[in-house]
């Protein structure tokens, strides 16, 4: 799994992919800071929280676009699943990978946050709850977006599919005052990630809300794994 992990860190690095999700993280994540709280003098971080997880929306799937379809693409897939490495070491160094890049992308918040925590006023429960939110919201979106680029061999329809996944995942609450019928709201407010993030936005340390982002983190890498294992004895 580190073997894997270092690998795909590395192809990271030294690909554009890895430097555009940076770039637009971080330009996209800057500016909400920039216009939330610079501009109006504000401490309230749940306006910049709340807006870096629909930016994850854009930038992730460009993160795991190319994951799995790259493999297929140039046929080295069949080396990774030949080798004396379990399917469950390789899919979890690949998400690890991901997920390393993503909490590079987070290192400059703590800045922006370690300045409005001593020059504002900042409660140390919703900064951590904040935080706590957007690396289990990380972590999901990532594994549902490894998801939709494992079933694909083109890195542009893996973005896609990635990217209207997570969008679905994240308007479910807009969808449901849209949509009024029962079936549908019951559903809604079973996947539904905004209204659990905003639990754990509001300070409040929701354990069922920790334990759905975990529970769609494992589900998704499971599956990913189970399609990988089928593929390789088919």
């Amino acid at each position: 799994m580190i073997a894997v992990w270092k690998r795909e860190l590395r192809s990271y690095l030294k690909s554009p992919v890895g430097y555009v999700y940076l770039f637009l993280y971080l330009i996209i994540a800057g500016a909400c800071f920039s216009l939330f709280n610079l501009a109006n003098y504000s401490s309230d971080v749940s306006y910049y929280f709340y807006f870096s997880c629909y930016i994850m929306i854009l930038v992730v799937p460009i993160l795991t676009m190319k994951l799995f379809p790259e493999e297929r693409k140039n046929k080295t897939d069949q080396i990774l699943i030949t080798a004396p490495i379990s399917i469950t070491k390789m899919v979890l160094g690949k998400f690890m990978a991901a997920y390393s890049m993503f909490l590079i992308s987070l290192v400059p918040s703590i800045f922006c946050m370690g300045f409005l925590y001593f020059n504002g006023h900042v409660e140390t429960g919703i900064m951590a709850g904040n935080y706590i939110g957007i690396l289990l919201v990380g972590a999901a979106y990532i594994a549902i977006a490894m998801l939709m680029a494992c079933i694909t061999e083109s890195q542009i329809i893996a973005f896609m599919m990635g990217f209207f996944t997570l969008l679905i995942f994240a308007i479910c609450d807009i969808l449901k005052t849209v949509i009024n019928v029962s079936f549908v709201s019951k559903l809604i407010n079973v996947i539904s990630v905004s209204t659990r993030f905003e639990k754990l936005a509001q300070g409040l340390f929701d354990f069922s809300a920790i334990f759905y982002f975990i529970s769609l983190t494992v589900v998704f890498l499971f599956l990913i794994i189970r399609i990988i294992d089928k593929r390789r004895w088919s």
